[in-house]
């Protein structure tokens, strides 16, 4: 477990399941927050989740590592004043209170924000849900495929008309939605150390997916914009080509004048260059047509390996369009520690960091794998004074495991 970082000191109550809200408590763990999981005495379902396929590799549910590394464990019977009394005994000893319940489940269970408050004044709240906590539908189930691939426009903004829906990637909106929710964390500690004001963070996964097509969002107040525009109508030198192997070049030039010169030279297409259609950026975009041909059957003469330091002598923007086996081999990604190796029981497995670097680095030490069920209530239940007596019977009659 780490022991220093940026959130090193910080303690992070989380009731949350699955990936979303986890994977915000996560974040705050890889840095050094302290975030202990409170689960069910049967566990949170994503232990053992099938959906989607096995998540085991061998006897490990790796899904379960990358959302869960570095926390404590501890299992309650909430529904029970004794489970509930021993959250609230630790929600004492909290700075944040993370969770993912529904506003309904949470106030059955009387934890919402004045149950806590009452307990400890300075709580950071913080909660994540499908749809929002205002409105009709705040207690509506939702899950990263449903609020924010379906409902959040994703699903529609990533399949072309006339298709069938493109189905999500595992976890896409979950841990996109994490980072905004652990974003919210820090910012309300921030606000909490300036001020000693303890706020009450929300994010939900329609949030999430709002914000991420912000710009269509904003772009479709205008009458003329299209969300999926043919693809004849794209700039030529921000398309995408197929190289002799098949592998696909996507180019991202938005201003080629200085190199078109050296453009053509690289590509051997110096016939071209001061041709009338394609001699300016404006040029080449209203003969989109024609020049897309062109390069599609130039790109096509050699394998990537050929194009390679090509392209790269021109310093222009583009990118080879990775296969996921690609992004998970790619040198730059384990130069700047974006995967690295955890150690979970003999085994190594490979596990993906946050986003943000302090110092250098993801991490703050080396990631601890996940939990088992209930590893730590013994001496977390201890440490907020019951006796081992106590814990035991607790344990007999399953209010704790």
């Amino acid at each position: 477990m780490a022991t220093s970082g940026i959130f090193s000191g910080v303690r992070v109550i989380e009731l949350a399941q699955f990936v979303y809200v986890p994977g915000a408590g996560v974040l705050l763990a890889d840095q050094g927050a302290e975030v202990i999981k409170i689960e069910t005495i049967e566990g949170d379902p994503y232990r053992t989740l099938k959906a989607g396929g096995d998540r085991n590799l061998g006897n490990i549910n790796i899904a379960m590592e990358q959302n869960n590394r570095n926390k404590k464990s501890i299992a309650l019977d909430l529904k029970t004043e004794e489970g509930r009394e021993a959250l609230l005994k630790l929600v004492e000893t909290a700075d944040v209170f993370l969770t993912s319940l529904r506003p309904k489940a949470i106030k059955g269970l009387r934890l919402d924000v004045e149950d806590l408050r009452a307990r400890n004044p300075k709580i950071i709240y913080a909660r994540g849900n499908g749809a929002g906590f205002r409105g009709p539908e705040a207690d509506r189930p939702g899950y990263d495929a449903s609020a924010f691939w379906a409902r959040g426009g994703a699903c529609y903004a990533y399949t072309r008309p006339g298709e069938q829906p493109t189905s999500p990637r595992p976890a896409f909106g979950d841990h996109t939605g994490s980072i905004s929710l652990a974003f919210g964390i820090a910012s309300a500690l921030f606000h909490r150390a300036q001020t000693g004001e303890a706020t009450v963070v929300e994010n939900s996964l329609l949030a999430t997916a709002t914000w991420v097509l912000s710009g269509d969002l904003t772009l479709v107040q205008l009458p003329h914009y299209e969300t999926h525009p043919k693809v004849s109508l794209r700039r030529p030198l921000t398309y995408s080509y197929a190289a002799r192997d098949g592998k696909l070049i996507q180019l991202m030039v938005l201003n080629p004048q200085p190199r078109w010169s050296a453009f053509c030279k690289a590509l051997g297409i110096e016939a071209i260059e001061n041709d009338p259609r394609f001699a300016t950026d404006d040029a080449r975009n209203a003969n989109g047509e024609a020049l897309i041909p062109i390069l599609e059957e130039t790109f096509l003469k050699r394998d990537f390996a050929e194009w390679l330091p090509l392209l790269e002598s021109l310093d222009i923007p583009w990118e080879l369009i990775s296969s996921i086996h690609d992004v998970a081999q790619d040198p730059q990604v384990h130069a700047n520690g974006m995967m690295r190796k955890m150690a979970v029981g003999e085994t190594e497995v490979s596990i993906v960091a946050g986003p943000a670097m302090w110092d250098g680095s993801q991490f703050s030490g080396e990631p601890v794998s996940a939990p088992v069920l209930g590893a730590d209530t013994a001496s977390l239940l201890a440490e907020v004074g019951y006796s081992a007596d106590v814990i035991a019977d607790m344990k007999a009659r399953a209010v704790a495991n």
